[in-house]
């Protein structure tokens, strides 16, 4: 029996393409729940819980996330429309359609859309958001 399941988990992983795409029509948008209601996201690769993940995610337009952070670095890539971080004590940072920028770990900050919106987050380590005031965590809110 030991040797059968070997045997079909060795198949199982021989027949796995090594060169996995994900176009936009295999997206499967789902509500962000760590986020305030209208962000959608899309998981591409990986686990974003455990780490090694690529995501897409959408927010509509006049869209804020409250003071965060992450307690590890990321790296994102606008697809669409332009993002404006903003960390108390400096000057708003907008990152414009095709833009990149690292979010270095334990940086508190704003995301704001002002137009609709869509981005690739990559990390190589566990995803998190850890909001400054509790009370601004989606996660926790009573309905």
């Amino acid at each position: 029996m030991r040797t059968l399941l070997l045997l079909l988990a060795f198949t199982a992983t021989a027949a796995a393409d090594p060169f996995p795409v994900a176009n936009p029509s295999d997206f499967h948008w789902k509500p962000k729940e760590a986020l305030p209601p209208g962000a959608t996201g899309a998981v591409l690769r990986g686990d974003p819980t455990k780490g090694d993940y690529d995501f897409v995610a959408k927010f509509p337009a006049k869209y804020t996330v409250p003071l965060h952070s992450h307690t590890n670095e990321c790296i994102v890539v606008m697809r669409k429309g332009a993002m404006t971080i903003g960390r108390t004590g400096e000057k708003d940072v907008t990152i414009d359609e095709g833009g990149l920028f690292v979010l270095p770990a334990k940086m508190v900050y704003t995301a704001h859309c002002t137009a609709a919106c869509e981005f690739l987050v990559h990390g190589t380590a566990p995803f998190d958001i850890l909001y400054a005031d509790p009370k601004d965590d989606p996660r926790t809110k009573k309905h």
